[in-house]
């Protein structure tokens, strides 16, 4: 994705900070999911509420492909306090929950049912699997009672497999005609038809074009397509007050979707009173710089942030170390604009798909089985108080692994009791496999729901952990170390990990001096000497400390703009000459040459200050680029301005 681009940078004089408005814009832009925990769940493989709605075809419990009987009513409870549904959930801290697809399937193949949600007909309905319209409305009512928010998994890009194929003419069977709902989708001409992604003869990209895995692939550029889309998904937002979305398959969409669909989803959340609505896509991708294109050029409001859960759950094992972090968030750079921050993505262990956190964290590399639980508590640990939108897969709070793969149908369990004699026997982090048994009753004795517990309460009443302003103090070998903001209280904290079976003693630069350090999570033994921190951190353990004193090292030296090309991207790197052992708020501005209006190009809060700047958004123009940099005392630091030429792609 390399582009051409020619450069001169000039440096001018100082510009009086009256010409910039500097402050209207001047925080990261949050998503309305910004301080939420997820838990992620399957419906079918919750809990059966309702042993009548079995009896609707592809029912198998003895088989992981089929429907296993779990559905809304399960899901909901009795919504009070002890109750294994909505309210355990609240229990154990999550403040949101993301529900798998619950509109109606296509029938059970020979091979498998929709029992996962992603084979929809009727968009229209739930499943009669799942229940009932009315079961969703009670499961939204109680949703509300509790303040937990509801996530619902909606499918865009394809709907179950109907259109077959002769030769390479498309046809729906005369039986079919009408399965689906609402009628657009019955129309043959609003799906590309022209095979599978793998195999496509259409002209373009098959990955936008072909059919995923066989299922019906949507014109999604077409305006009936995308209009339609956010028809029947603003009618599950004002009918069951759905706080976000999300996106199934975003990157087969076609690249202008989210632009056209977006805004029409954000506007009925708005009339039906539902303040800032998210939506993240699932972009199946481990890299950073493929991932940051749908966010800057695409528009997706966020994603699903696959590089975390690679790294974290190879940290985590000891696969590798520190600088395996240090790289991962020095690249959050990328997804800085004034739009879009790293802090909004969607940070993950393990899911349906890829697998489950224990299981990962096991293969990635031998060793000792009493190592697990500490390793999964330390992944979880450092999920919750870095930056991201933390998701916890159903299951995980109870240990489960996997068996096989570890992925997709094998780490789809039922936590209810099972039929499936492999998940029977599966090891449980922490636990003994669960044989007869089920979930909830061992949900108390978990040592990892003990832990998830902890650590949201802890996020809870240190606002800074959840999502804060973060910065890295130290990383080495197995210890890495990050401090923490409390805007409002402008006070720092200190969260150390380590993933080394030994006890490491660290020595950080704070931006705090003097008086004592308060522990949060963690035992350990702290000297101070000014703004110098030292502590041991035990062995494959988190610690948590909080300055007593606030924020009083403000000294910030600065320089000046440096410019250069991103040879990963063809982006255009702009990063701020400055050091500070505070926590900077750095906002980049843009504009033509002659103009005397500044645009903000984002607002960076992490060292090393940078942003990346698309050249096709200033195709054949001059442009001047500034910065402007606020410390923890209300100072500000302007940078001089850069002169940049930038030719057409």
């Amino acid at each position: 994705m390399k582009r051409k681009i020619t450069l001169a940078v000039f440096v001018t004089a100082f510009l009086s900070l009256s010409t910039i408005s500097f402050g209207a814009n001047s925080v990261s832009p949050k998503v309305g999911l910004s301080q939420d925990l997820i838990y992620f769940v399957m419906p079918d493989r919750y809990k059966d509420g309702d042993k009548k709605n079995n009896d609707n075809g592809g029912f198998n419990t003895s088989l992981t492909a089929f429907y296993h009987g779990g559905d809304l009513k399960g899901l909901t409870g009795t919504c009070e306090p002890g109750d294994d549904g909505l309210a355990r959930i609240k229990s154990l801290g999550f403040t949101a929950v993301w529900l798998t697809p619950v509109v109606t399937q296509q029938e059970a193949i020979g091979s498998g049912s929709g029992y996962h949600g992603y084979w929809g007909v009727d968009f229209l309905n739930v499943d009669p699997h799942l229940g009932t319209n009315a079961d969703m409305l009670e499961f939204s009512k109680c949703a509300k009672k509790l303040g937990l928010k509801i996530i619902l998994d909606v499918v865009t890009n394809h709907t179950g497999d109907v259109i077959k194929y002769l030769g390479n003419a498309a046809y729906i069977p005369a039986e079919s005609k009408t399965l689906k709902n609402p009628s657009w989708l019955n129309n043959l001409s609003n799906y590309h038809n022209v095979g599978d992604t793998g195999s496509c003869w259409g002209n373009g990209n098959c990955t936008k074009l072909g059919d995923f895995y066989g299922l019906d692939d949507l014109a999604t550029e077409k305006p009936v397509v995308y209009k339609g889309w956010a028809d029947v998904y603003g009618k599950w937002i004002s009918k069951y007050g759905i706080s976000g979305f999300r996106v199934d398959t975003a990157r087969h969409v076609d690249d202008n979707f989210f632009k056209n669909w977006s805004p029409l989803i954000k506007s009925t959340a708005k009339k039906s009173d539902i303040k800032d609505f998210t939506i993240f896509g699932e972009v199946f991708d481990y890299s950073t710089f493929n991932l940051m294109t749908y966010v800057r050029q695409n528009k997706i409001e966020t994603v699903l942030d696959f590089p975390f859960q690679a790294k974290a759950t190879e940290y985590a094992s000891g696969y590798s170390n520190a600088a395996a972090l240090t790289a991962l968030f020095e690249n959050d750079d990328y997804y800085t604009s004034a739009q879009s921050s790293a802090s909004n993505l969607v940070t993950f262990l393990g899911n349906h798909d890829v697998g489950r956190v224990g299981y990962t964290i096991a293969s990635k590399r031998i060793q000792p089985t009493a190592q697990l639980l500490p390793r999964t508590n330390l992944a979880n640990a450092l999920m919750y108080f870095s930056r991201g939108i933390p998701v916890v897969y159903y299951g995980d709070e109870v240990g489960m692994t996997g068996s096989n793969s570890g992925k997709d149908q094998f780490a789809r369990q039922d936590m209810f009791a099972t039929d499936i004699e492999l998940w029977k026997n599966e090891v449980r982090v922490g636990g003994s496999p669960i044989g007869n048994g089920d979930a909830f009753s061992v949900t108390s004795q978990s040592p990892v729901a003990k832990y998830l517990i902890k650590l949201a309460e802890i996020r809870k009443s240190n606002p800074a952990l959840a999502n804060g302003p973060m910065l890295e103090r130290y990383s080495k070998y197995a210890l890495y170390v990050i401090s923490k903001k409390d805007v409002a209280d402008n006070r720092e904290y200190l969260v150390a990990f380590n993933n080394s079976d030994e006890d490491e003693v660290v020595e950080v630069t704070t931006a705090t001096s003097g008086g004592e350090w308060t522990q949060i999570l963690g035992t350990t033994e702290v000297t101070t000497n000014h703004n110098k921190v030292t502590f041991n951190v035990p062995a494959l353990s988190t610690i948590v400390l909080k300055a007593n004193n606030t924020i009083n090292e403000f000294t910030t030296k600065q320089t000046k703009l440096t410019t250069s090309v991103d040879d990963l991207t063809g982006f255009y790197k702009v990063k701020a000459g400055l050091t500070s052992n505070d926590f900077l708020n750095v906002q980049f501005f843009v504009r033509n040459s002659g103009s005397t209006k500044w645009s903000s190009l984002g607002v960076d809060t992490g060292a090393p200050y940078s942003v990346y700047l698309d050249p096709l958004d200033y195709p054949k123009k001059k442009i001047e680029v500034r910065a402007v940099a606020q410390n923890s005392k209300g100072e500000n630091f302007v940078l001089p301005i850069s002169k940049i030429t930038i030719s057409a792609p």
